[in-house]
């Protein structure tokens, strides 16, 4: 909506509050005028303040535009307070349309737009039931029958009735609460079949609506006006209803935008780890089928070259040495292989390689891993790598004369533990290794905490859901 468009629908918003006060202050015959003088053009003002606000900040709904028209409605039904017959009989029956704007209004809510056959059905029925229900009993009821002796004739009285103007102000008490039966079984069929979430946005204005819709039947079946004043009170309450409502769905919009891109970061953060494990694979099999291999082919070579430098000693010693520091670097690249992703996890799972690295520990370590069936590969390299970096840290750091390791599968979740009995007093914001297996823990949806009280050990868990977590191919 544009600027200048908006502040037109201001200015004759204005303009028919002021005549809604000039009206009332005039009547003849409407009482409460005070009350009136206020109450008129307030809720009108509302509905209309509150609909240019939500065309504002939320443009892609109708509701903005159905509550601006039901302000405007609702100051068409105000024209009662008028003392020209002609004027008197039209807001008698123009004057119920703000009741179907009203029903459509509710209807709709959130968006504004109808969604199913059944719904346009009930709309339509709205807006021909509110205005035209007291259409019949205006050609037989004079001022007396509509219970204001004050009031103006209407224009459309045939000749004066009573039992004819009951006989048909009953019809329309009927339709209004046929109506309202069917609008009722339809909001809690509605609101049953929505998530709870969006619940919370539907209950207010459902209750609001049906609450005045329900004042409004009974005040027309002829308990009276107090119910009729009710059903107004409730009017001027339901735009910030509907407005608690919007910010509610927009909540939920944000609420859904946000877990939404929260599932993408869970599972980006899944493939940057599932990544790199299999280019810790694919690094692995380098050194073993590259690097590896020549050097173990240049220690054939020298050993032959010795065997034939047996006349020379200098030239042997030489050789001797040469050896000496190629098998180094031989057991200094398979441990470097094996660190950055051992073959033997691959090839046999977790548990053979959670022995193999404790067999390696120089601290006695106790393996107990017992997981049933192989794990998914994320999880056995987040498992074994949290289990390696821990015994690391006993190693160097723990001056412990003992550790255990337990793995362990409940249901849909693999628990890892690895304790020692050192010195204690481990942080993970003073070293990057664990804040390291903690982001990898996390990237698969789980959990690793850490408990080191000084001179009690240290303790190390981590929980992995161990579910179907999204693979991608070895490369």
């Amino acid at each position: 909506m544009t600027a200048a468009r908006m502040h037109a629908i201001v200015l004759a918003a204005l303009a028919c509050g002021a005549g809604v006060v000039a009206l009332v202050l005039a009547s003849d015959h409407k009482d409460a005028k005070l009350a009136w003088a206020i109450f008129g053009p307030g809720v009108g003002w509302s509905f209309i303040g509150v609909g240019l606000y939500t065309c504002r900040r939320r443009a892609e709904f109708r509701l903005g535009a159905l509550m601006t028209l039901l302000g405007f409605a609702w100051f068409l039904f105000t024209l009662d307070a008028a003392n020209s017959p002609p004027v008197y009989t039209f807001a008698l029956v123009a004057g119920g349309l703000w009741g179907g704007v009203f029903l459509h209004l509710g209807m709709t809510f959130p968006s504004g737009r109808i969604r199913s056959r059944l719904e346009r059905a009930i709309v339509i029925a709205g807006y021909l039931i509110f205005p035209l229900a007291n259409l019949p009993p205006l050609f037989f009821a004079g001022p007396h029958e509509l219970g204001c002796d004050e009031c103006p004739t209407n224009v459309l009285l045939i000749r004066r009735d009573g039992d004819a103007a009951d006989v048909a102000s009953a019809v329309g008490a009927a339709l209004y609460a046929g109506l309202f039966v069917i609008v009722l079984a339809w909001a809690i069929r509605r609101w049953r079949r929505t998530a709870p979430f969006e619940r919370l946005q539907l209950t207010p204005v459902y209750t609001f609506a049906l609450l005045t819709f329900l004042l409004v039947t009974v005040a027309r079946v002829g308990a009276g006006e107090a119910f009729l004043w009710a059903a107004f009170i409730s009017s001027a309450l339901m735009p910030f209803a509907f407005l608690g409502g919007l910010l509610r769905t927009h909540l939920f919009e944000l609420h859904a935008e946000l877990s939404e891109r929260l599932e993408e970061l869970r599972a980006s953060r899944a493939r940057l780890v599932q990544a790199g494990d299999a280019e810790r694979r694919r690094l692995e099999r380098d050194l073993h089928d590259g690097a590896q291999s020549r050097l173990v082919g240049l220690a054939l070579l020298l050993r032959t070259a010795r065997t034939r430098a047996a006349h020379d000693p200098q030239l042997a010693q030489l050789l001797d040495r040469a050896q000496d520091e190629l098998q180094t670097s031989l057991a200094e690249l398979r441990e470097l292989a094996r660190g950055i992703h051992p073959a033997l996890l691959s090839e046999r799972g977790l548990g053979p390689a959670l022995h193999s690295l404790a067999a390696r520990t120089p601290v006695p370590v106790t393996v107990d891993a017992d997981t049933g069936e192989r794990l998914p590969a994320p999880v056995e390299s987040a498992a074994y790598f949290v289990v390696s970096e821990a015994l690391t840290n006993v190693a160097k750091y723990a001056e412990a004369t003992r550790a255990s390791v337990c793995v362990r599968r409940v249901d849909a979740r693999v628990a890892v533990e690895v304790a020692d009995d050192g010195v204690g007093g481990a942080d993970t914001a003073r070293g990057s290794g664990l804040r390291g297996l903690a982001d990898r823990v996390a990237a698969l949806d789980g959990t690793l905490t850490l408990d080191s009280p000084p001179g009690r050990g240290t303790r190390v868990r981590a929980e992995i859901p161990c579910g179907s977590p999204p693979r991608l191919p070895d490369g």
